[in-house]
């Protein structure tokens, strides 16, 4: 038997681990754990985005964007 504290570090840990576009799967079943998951999600989204290759493009374009303008 898990405790709750056990029940919600493992919604945010699945969170963390879905694929984008996953249904939370604690959705109507608890609110508490829905949100774990959902923010556990959101992390999974922002280190994708700052860390993906289009970020990386996107900085270093704006860094030689910077580099020109100082000339």
């Amino acid at each position: 038997m898990s405790t709750f504290r056990q029940q919600a570090i493992q919604a945010l840990y699945e969170g963390s681990l879905a694929d984008v576009g996953d249904r939370n799967p604690y959705a109507g079943r608890s609110l508490t754990l829905a949100k774990l998951w959902h923010r556990g999600y959101m992390r999974m989204l922002s280190v994708r985005i700052e860390c993906g290759p289009a970020m990386q493009r996107y900085r270093a374009g704006r860094a030689e964007a910077e580099d020109d303008s100082d000339r």
